[in-house]
């Protein structure tokens, strides 16, 4: 019998605009195509395009049997190395949160949802903030795929500002999967974001200050984003970018 991944695909589904989000930083600093890389378990980075950064290696997907194995159950890696000891908190997030996945050494893929990036990066996507990480990154070898979280904080620097949120959203919501309040209340919370929740509306409030109201529609979907930020000279909140969510209206 299938193991039931339904939670696992549920978590990814709802950390799709941090998906989004660390995916755009990284190819900004590495590029968008990865041709070249290497890594080191034992210093803990990997070098993208020549460009060296942080990471902790999650594990690895056999090609042949299409199985997940974790890092801290690989045989074939130091269990003492840097990047595989940072990966070693997931085991506890995944027994406080009932994501069995992350406590078994290894299981079959069959059934995890696939983002586009195959369904290994559906446990990096919700394994990266547990970890403070900021990006996800996938790489072949002869009969495997590895995963890693990219822990660089030059990937995590940049704050979110309620100019930037509703393009990553928007850009969340084109995946087509999850419930829309999730995804807004999961990127908020992973960057301490404020929220302030009513039945059609939440409204995150950033440290300057500024505010973007999310509004959604009786099926609970986006239909409205719309930002203010304080005026520079203390009077009038000034309006900030708003975006309306159109191709969801027949959806």
């Amino acid at each position: 019998m299938p193991q039931d991944h339904s939670l696992l695909n549920e978590w990814a589904s709802a950390h799709t605009a941090l998906l989004v989000e660390g995916q755009s930083r990284l190819s900004r600093l590495v590029g968008s195509d990865v041709p070249d890389w290497e890594l080191s378990l034992a210093t803990g980075f990997m070098t993208l395009n020549h460009v060296r950064v942080q990471f902790a290696l999650l594990g690895h997907v056999d090609e042949e049997t299409n199985t997940w194995v974790w890092s801290w159950a690989d045989p074939h890696v130091d269990h003492t190395a840097i990047a595989v000891r940072r990966a070693e908190p997931l085991r506890e997030f995944g027994a406080e949160a009932g994501l069995w996945e992350f406590t078994e050494p290894s299981f079959p893929m069959d059934g995890v949802l696939n983002l586009g990036m195959t369904p290994g990066a559906t446990l990096a996507v919700v394994a990266s903030p547990q970890i403070m990480g900021g990006a996800i990154f996938s790489g072949w070898r002869p009969g495997r795929r590895l995963y890693a979280v990219i822990t660089d904080p030059r990937l995590t620097m940049e704050a979110p500002t309620a100019f930037t949120v509703p393009r990553i959203i928007s850009s969340a919501l084109s995946y087509g999967l999850g419930d829309h309040k999730d995804i807004v209340t999961v990127y908020a919370s992973a960057h301490q974001i404020a929220m302030e929740e009513s039945r059609d509306e939440i409204t995150l409030v950033f440290e300057d200050e500024a505010r973007l109201s999310v509004m959604f529609d009786d099926r609970g979907r986006i239909r409205h984003m719309h930002g203010t930020v304080p005026s520079a000279h203390g009077d009038q909140a000034a309006p900030a970018p708003h975006t309306d969510v159109p191709a969801l209206e027949g959806a």
